[in-house]
């Protein structure tokens, strides 16, 4: 059997993540519950049945798609519209920083997942690298809710929705777009003394995360 891609592996194990974020796209949010927990049964049953396991990356990305479903549906009932993508960003926040302080950090686990493979545990280097990108990553999320919660508090509803549907998108994607860029971020990180000593290995480039 021919194996997938590293983009389709991403994929299979963010689909309740993208699932529910196309479905709030489409004004179908109140539906994103039931269809998060029916992929996750689905794709659950075609793990368990080819033996493929569960990575705590697909636990992460379809718990997280679940946490973001229920939220926004409490989030419609309790909260002006203007106020709704807040809490969605400081769940990401929270996420990125308790993955930032674990042993090994989020960022990393979803480069090795796309790497197909393991980034060698003695580059200590490599591993301060991701932690500190999970850090920005959740600064970011951070940034975006507080820039949110200003916008909802100081225009109008009309005005504050249009700058988040603009701010939102066009800001996550550039943050995307970085992350293909491992290598150079990586090399300005280490030039900027912010990754400690390292190893005295060759450099498995964090580019090499694209599969």
């Amino acid at each position: 059997m021919k194996r997938p891609s590293a983009l389709a592996t991403i994929a299979l194990d963010a689909g309740g993540l993208i699932l529910s974020w196309v479905l709030g796209v489409l004004g179908l949010a109140p539906y994103a519950t039931i269809a998060v927990i029916v992929f996750m049964a689905g794709d659950g049953l075609r793990r368990w049945y080819c033996g493929l396991g569960f990575p705590r990356v697909w636990w992460l990305f379809n718990g997280l798609a679940l946490v973001l479903a229920i939220t926004d549906l409490i989030v419609v009932v309790w909260l002006p519209a203007a106020y709704e993508p807040i809490p969605a960003s400081l769940v990401f926040a929270v996420v990125f920083a308790l993955g930032a302080s674990g042993r090994r950090p989020i960022v990393q686990e979803i480069a090795e997942q796309r790497r197909g493979a393991p980034f060698p545990p003695e580059r200590h280097d490599l591993r301060a690298f991701f932690r500190l990108y999970s850090w920005i990553w959740a600064l970011y999320f951070f940034i975006r809710a507080g820039l949110y919660l200003w916008f909802a508090h100081n225009l109008s509803p009309e005005r504050a929705h249009a700058l988040e549907n603009m701010i939102g998108p066009v800001s996550l994607f550039v943050m995307l777009m970085s992350s293909f860029r491992g290598q150079a971020l990586f090399q300005l990180a280490q030039r900027a003394g912010l990754l400690g000593q390292r190893a005295g290995l060759p450099t498995p480039a964090p580019d090499e995360t694209r599969g």
